[in-house]
């Protein structure tokens, strides 16, 4: 049972079932939701309370009854300059035999409190590192994620040739096969004719023997190129379990313009993992900036404003805290400096010599690209070379081998020499679908060192993938 892909095919299904890259998918998510929970330090929290209080005080004429009934709530929260706000109210409702004014008092207040830092933990920048960090480590994971799909493209694309490899290494197997047994059955019949000796049917045979042995040899090869093919497309490799895949899309060798500086430009714009790296060294900055203010010493202002009320019923408490003719209000400033501040100064050089060794990661890695890209440039241009050379040395030794046949009918040559030209001829059929799948998988290793295999293959990374 055989079905048939394209190249397009196989990488669709990769994207789709590739365990790895369904697992690798699902990292941007997180970091998404890594990015919601960051922006969580500016909820405001929303508190209240409410209690009731019931005391009785022995004294000599009697007792004293103390009932009290207490509710407050409060909004806080933090604001993008580092300030923290505080809006509270808390209202009392009193009775009992204790006061000598009322049986019901109602008494409250009403404010608002801020806290501004104004070196330590002050600025939009400080306070937003988290959410900064979080965005960066989110695109790491997001590029990461390409990376992978990339890779698993070439990947594929690379088994996709391997097998076309493979087939066709099989059908000049059968080839040479049927030549060998050709030149077996002539033998036999100028043996019997008396025409030829014993010893040129036994190198026939010799050579039909070799000939089944690579036949064997590269029917295997068809197997093992296609369960590697499988792991890539498949959930499950058992789900193609019997099925001979058979491909489609052969390559076409044609010349492919190539320049090392324009590649160079270009891998350094697309590659994923160079971006990766820069990401990872904004984010190691961001950390460097958080704990250089980390240094400084608390200096907040405080301040306040708040309305205080009361009244027989709760009416005219309403009205008297309303009013505005009861304020109270504060300002002033506090300064904590931590003697020593061993921790932070510590934390402080240890972001800064990390960013420092991932500013080295990255030109490493700058280094490493400009390398790839110029030995895949000149792969692609040397198995374009080995594609020209592999034909005319399959040419040539088709030639020869004819020559050899026509000698050997014209009792000029042997039967050994046959051989030996039919050898040549399979080696020759053999280096140029080499070549040729060499060449193929050049072009998408330097579309993968570029960074633009996606593009190449019209893959868009959507939420179909």
């Amino acid at each position: 049972q055989t079905k048939s892909f394209t190249l397009r095919e196989c990488i669709e299904r990769a994207l789709e079932n590739n365990l790895e890259i369904k697992s690798q998918r699902i990292n941007p998510s997180i970091g998404s939701w890594g990015v919601v929970g960051a922006h969580g330090v500016y909820d405001p929290i929303l508190s209240g309370s409410a209690n009731y209080l019931n005391s009785i005080t022995p004294e000599d004429f009697g007792t004293l009854t103390d009932r009290r009934f207490q509710s407050s709530g409060t909004l806080s929260g933090l604001l993008p300059t580092g300030a923290t706000y505080d809006f509270s109210t808390e209202t009392t409702r009193e009775t009992g035999n204790f006061q000598s004014i009322s049986n019901f008092l109602y008494n409250g207040t009403a404010g608002v409190s801020l806290t501004q830092p104004l070196l330590k933990n002050f600025g939009f920048g400080v306070n937003a590192a988290n959410i900064r960090i979080a965005r960066e480590s989110q695109s790491i994971a997001l590029q990461t994620f390409i990376q992978l799909v990339m890779s698993k493209i070439n990947d594929v694309s690379t088994a996709y040739y391997e097998l076309i490899f493979a087939i066709e290494n099989h059908k000049s197997a059968l080839e040479t096969r049927a030549l060998a047994q050709q030149l077996l059955d002539e033998n036999r019949k100028r043996e019997q004719v008396g025409t030829m000796s014993p010893l040129d049917v036994i190198q026939a045979e010799a050579g039909v023997a070799e000939s089944e042995q690579t036949v064997i040899t590269t029917d295997r090869a068809i197997k093992d190129n296609e369960n590697t093919l499988k792991r890539l497309i498949c959930q499950r490799v058992t789900e193609f379990r019997g099925v001979s895949l058979l491909p489609v899309d052969y390559p076409l060798v044609q010349m492919v313009a190539a320049d090392v500086d324009e590649s160079t430009r270009t891998a350094l714009e697309m590659r994923a993992d160079y971006l990766s790296s820069k990401h990872a060294l904004e984010k190691q900055n961001i950390t460097v900036q958080f704990n250089r203010n980390q240094l400084w010493p608390e200096i907040d202002l405080q301040g306040s404003y708040g309305l205080n009320g009361g009244g027989r019923t709760f009416n005219r408490y309403g009205d008297n805290l309303t009013s505005g003719d009861n304020p109270v209000w504060s300002v002033g400033v506090a300064l904590t400096v931590p003697l020593g501040n061993r921790a932070a100064r510590a934390n402080y050089h240890i972001a800064r010599l990390d960013a420092d060794q991932a500013l080295l990661s990255l030109k490493s890695l700058e280094q490493d690209i400009v390398v790839q890209v110029d030995n895949a440039v000149g792969h692609v241009e040397t198995n374009l070379k080995s594609v020209e050379a592999a034909r005319a040395a399959t040419r040539l030794a088709q030639e020869s081998l004819d020559a050899e046949k026509k000698k050997l009918l014209a009792g000029t040559s042997t039967t050994f020499l046959v051989l030996q030209a039919q050898s040549q001829l399979a080696a020759a059929r053999s280096a140029e679908i080499r070549a040729e799948a060499d060449y193929s998988e050049s072009i998408v290793a330097l579309d993968l060192a570029e960074g633009t295999i996606l593009d190449k293959n019209s893959i868009v990374l959507d939420e179909k993938f």
